[in-house]
């Protein structure tokens, strides 16, 4: 599978390697696509830079993993493109950094993935990898007799499968969460936000065992 990458930090930095390794293609972009050669020789073969647009257009997925303040900047360019494509949401608000875009889905009380469906409207959005810890994405991959669980929620069956799918392959058990809308435990302050869990502890942990 072609997947596009927007932010290569902690998040998307590790996603990009792991599906690389897993046999997919990736193409990792940034306002500064020249500053990322070096993280592209590191993953390997199956790896390639681009500009944001160019990484839309490669991507049968797209993964958001920048801050959440660059949607007022990025979203509006790619949005067209972006119509009927599974996008991938890990971007997390954190008012301190992110302004008024961040205080505004604290202060309407929704789940963050919420936000960004109603700025993607024609994309099918899923929540995923926006809660995991990114040093437990870097070393708890692929543990056969534990698995981590990776939490995804999405308002579109088939998206949701897909990003299932993306999650097995990274090394983790996805964990189906619901709707959009139920996917707030995922955000900041939320009971899952930063945990590092089996699926089973994370049905204990929601109290729904």
């Amino acid at each position: 599978m072609k997947i596009g990458i927007i932010g290569t930090g902690n998040i998307g930095g590790t996603l990009a390697k792991l599906w690389a390794d897993a046999g997919h293609q990736v193409m990792v972009s940034s306002r500064h696509p020249e500053q990322l050669t070096g993280l592209v020789e590191d993953i390997g073969e199956n790896a390639s830079v681009g500009t944001v647009e160019e990484a839309v257009r490669f991507g049968e997925v797209v993964f958001l993993a920048m801050p959440l303040k660059g949607v007022l900047d990025t979203l509006p360019k790619i949005k067209d493109d972006l119509s009927g494509t599974v996008v991938l949401d890990a971007m997390n608000p954190f008012p301190n950094r992110d302004g008024e875009v961040a205080t505004e889905i604290q202060q309407r009380g929704i789940a963050s993935g919420v936000a960004t469906q109603e700025r993607l409207p024609d994309s099918k959005v899923v929540r995923a990898f926006s809660s995991v810890y990114y040093q437990a994405l870097q070393t708890e991959h692929h543990l056969q007799d534990h698995w981590v669980a990776v939490p995804i929620a999405g308002n579109d069956d088939e998206a949701k499968t897909m990003a299932a799918n993306l999650v097995r392959d990274a090394g983790f058990e996805p964990f189906d969460l619901g709707s959009l809308s139920d996917s707030r435990p995922l955000d900041p302050g939320g009971s899952l936000f930063t945990e590092t869990l089996t699926s089973a502890e994370m049905q204990r942990k929601l109290g729904t065992d």
